[in-house]
């Protein structure tokens, strides 16, 4: 296992941190799975498990939960370092290597939308706060304060105390700046307002919109931030594509002497393939440029410039060719914000003062300073410093090349992450230390539950997105426990001219709008069109209707014609079977879901029945334990594919050498079907069942998640069928061996269990 952090102050074994919990009923979990890990806890991976109310000691589920979340999303390509990281450095850093794709670039635009985009809003409207003098008293003090400081010419120096206070006793922070919800704060008059969404169902959105989990709401919004952001173009918006692609077979950056295109991806392959769903489709990346290219043809009356032509591969390619640069400064951004908050903010096993130490460190000559040097002082030893650095070109050129002849990477040195930021972590790294820390315990941190529309069917129906909404939506706003008094705030965007209220009384927590006499306004827009002509229903929804249902007549051919070339040995056709999941109607197999092939009489299944000591056949209770056990999803069994045959991935702890196996699911289930022929159950090891392939955790080097379809190909069929595709995963051993597992139900949560199981450190791709 990778070496964790020292634990802090109180914690003297990082395991202690993760819940243990009690043991399973056997009724809860219905029946025991040979394919579980016995060694293994299973902490909240089923819908029958009894999830722990803190997984982590020191964090709530909620918070674990999102940055788990976010972690999925982030990251998808990681790669073995030859050495570990020095002490005190944390691993999961960003290779200096990493590939360009837009894909990535809209990631790190979320990123930067949920942390820098998001706080330095929050800073301005508590800024607006203080200026509005809605908290007089408030106000006030920090009015006096300064002047005082002024008068006395101690700004900086009471600035810097403040920061340190801040810094060293968190409770300062709620005293000084008392939180609000920022979607209720105005960041121009710092009055309340009633949400953009209409309701205030999220405290960190800035839109407020409802959230079934923490975090989920700004998470949303960073989505459609991005997607809304036209600027980026539409190779940002929609993904994959418009960087200029590997010629067919040339290496990844990861990869090295790869002419025989062994290293070559499915997304690679998708891309170069006549016979894929996503080969036939436009690349959505090109369309701007396609219609700056037909608009000046237009312009020049259908004759090309060749002069335009030049400047438009020279600007294209500059451009792309600064977009990875570009990625990786709005990467460091995030992750330098990240950083700060988890110093300030330190989150076990990490130690809590050093980061905070260090900072003071650098604060402290600050202060000082403010007391021994003058004004004129500073301001002149300012402008010295400018000068030197403006007329001193030549001779600092010289010995910036000299110094880094004798001291090579010595600018590494001063990044943050190396120097005052030293060993605090981003939240990825934060992330794989959790995961790191519950696997070393033997508990697995659970999939992140899934948001489902019963949960915000309230705050959804409560609602209105709009401008402007109507008066006694303010008074609904002030009903909320604020932490400081809004007794003078002012609500903003109240029209109190809008055509409808809320109801009173019980009505107005559903947000119910009505006229001015109490009548219900849908009852009055239903009664007022009843004489009314049928209102037609528009041209264009027949037309999407119409391209939907022969797009999966289509999609649907090109699936059942893979079935075909697969059985024929087409190598794409076999890594595409599965990739989408059956429609819900079905009962997939998945995580809780029981698909149990045999009726149970009287309301009971078979291993409840052998519970009670009632007669219990034994090949129904076999049949039973197989279809249980190949309807599971983790934590040590996933449903997948290789080479288009169906089967398990078996992930082994508890053996001398920990592995990922392999093994088809049909001589699996003959197996399961027949317990005495497993080994450890009643058979021998030489009854066991033969693996296709097995893989060693210490043995990986590289795991890249892959898409079953591109990510055209998944949009389209997303589309047309309404269903979701499986992902796969790429693992690459030291001996160069290269395994494509497709259809991987539960991918993410077997890739995390991968990367914390082993002793490598990772450099993020």
């Amino acid at each position: 296992m990778k070496p964790l952090p020292d634990a802090p102050e109180d914690v003297a074994n990082p395991v202690d941190l993760v819940a243990t919990g009690p043991p399973l009923p056997p009724v809860a979990t219905k029946v025991h799975s040979e394919l579980d890990d016995p060694g293994v806890k299973d902490l909240g991976w089923r819908n029958d498990s009894i999830r722990a109310p803190s997984l982590i000691r020191g964090m709530s589920n909620d918070e674990i939960f999102m940055l788990i979340r976010r972690f999925n999303k982030q990251v998808q390509h990681v790669r073995a370092l030859p050495t570990a990281p020095p002490r005190d450095f944390l691993d999961f850093e960003i290779a200096d290597d990493e590939e360009f794709s837009p894909d990535k670039l809209r990631a790190n635009l979320e990123r930067l939308y949920m942390t820098m985009i998001v706080g330095m809003a929050a800073f301005g409207k508590h800024i607006a706060r203080l200026r509005s003098w809605n908290e007089p008293r408030r106000t006030a003090k920090f009015g006096a304060i300064y002047f005082i400081a002024w008068y006395l010419h101690l700004i900086p120096a009471v600035m810097v105390t403040t920061i340190l206070v801040l810094m060293f006793h968190p409770p300062s922070r709620i005293a000084l700046f008392p939180p609000a919800p920022l979607a209720a704060i105005s960041a121009s008059s710092g009055n309340l307002q009633v949400p953009r969404s209409g309701t205030l169902g999220s405290a960190d959105s800035l839109t407020g919109a409802p959230e079934a989990h923490q975090g989920e709401a700004v998470e949303q919004e960073a989505s459609h931030f991005v997607a809304s952001f036209a600027a980026i173009g539409a190779g940002t918006v929609m993904g994959q594509g418009g960087a200029p692609k590997r010629k067919h077979g040339e290496a990844r950056a990861d990869v090295k002497h790869d002419a025989d295109r062994e290293m070559e991806t499915e997304m690679d392959q998708a891309t170069n393939s006549d016979d894929s769903i996503a080969g036939g489709l436009p690349d959505p990346s090109e369309f701007a440029l396609h219609a700056k290219n037909v608009k000046d043809t237009a312009n020049s009356n259908g004759v090309e410039d060749p002069a335009a032509h030049v400047a438009k591969k020279s600007v294209e390619g500059a451009m792309w060719e600064k977009s990875r640069p570009m990625m990786r400064i709005l990467a460091d951004i995030a992750d330098t914000w990240e950083r700060f908050g988890n110093a300030l903010d330190p989150v076990v096993p990490f130690p809590k003062w050093t980061a905070r130490l260090r900072l003071a460190g650098v604060l402290l000559p600050l202060l000082l300073a403010n007391f021994i040097l003058s004004a004129k002082m500073l301001v002149d030893g300012t402008m010295f410093l400018v000068g030197v650095v403006f007329f001193s070109q030549p001779v600092l050129s010289r010995l910036t090349v000299k110094f880094t002849h004798r001291f090579p990477h010595w600018q590494k040195y001063l990044e943050l992450r190396r120097s005052l930021l030293k060993g605090v972590p981003t939240n990825a790294q934060l992330t794989i230390t959790l995961l790191r820390i519950a696997e070393l315990a033997k508990a697995p941190l659970p999939p992140p539950p899934i948001a489902r529309a019963h949960q915000t069917a309230a705050a959804v129906d409560a609602s209105h997105p709009a401008a402007e909404h109507p008066p006694h939506a303010a008074d609904n706003l002030k009903q909320h426990d604020f932490a400081f008094d809004t007794e003078n705030y002012e609500v903003d965007g109240v029209d109190e001219d809008h055509p409808g209220v809320y109801t009173d009384g019980e009505g107005s927590e559903d947000g119910t709008y009505v006229d001015g006499e109490g009548t219900d306004n849908e009852s009055v827009q239903t009664d007022s069109e009843e004489g009314a002509p049928p209102k037609k229903k528009k041209r264009g929804h027949k037309l999407v209707s119409l391209i939907r249902k022969t797009t999966h007549t289509g999609v649907s051919s090109i699936l059942g014609v893979d079935h075909i070339k697969a059985k024929i040995g087409s190598e794409r056709s076999k890594r595409r079977l599965g990739a989408v999941a059956p429609p819900p109607s079905t009962g997939a197999s998945g995580a809780g879901v029981d698909n149990n092939a045999s009726a149970p009489i009287a309301g009971k299944s078979a291993a409840e029945r052998a519970l009670a000591h009632e007669p219990v056949d034994e090949k129904e209770l076999a049949q039973e334990r197989a279809n249980d056990a190949l309807a599971r999803e983790g934590p040590t069994s996933f449903s997948a594919r290789v080479h288009g045959t169906k089967g398990r991935l078996l992930l082994v702890t508890s053996a001398a050498s920990p592995c990922l196996a392999f093994v088809p699911e049909k001589p699996l289930r003959a197996a399961l079907s027949s317990p005495s022929k497993i080994p450890g159950v009643g058979g021998t090891e030489a009854d066991g069942i033969d693996a296709d392939f097995t893989v060693g955790l210490s043995d990986v080097v590289s795991l890249r998640k892959m898409g079953g379809f591109g990510w055209k190909g998944r949009l389209l069929v997303g589309w047309a069928t309404g269903r979701d595709v499986v992902d796969g995963l790429e693992v690459v051993d030291k001996f160069g061996t290269r395994r494509v597992v497709t259809a991987i139900r539960g991918r993410d949560e077997l890739f995390n269990r991968l990367i914390s199981l082993g002793t490598q450190s990772w450099e993020c791709l």
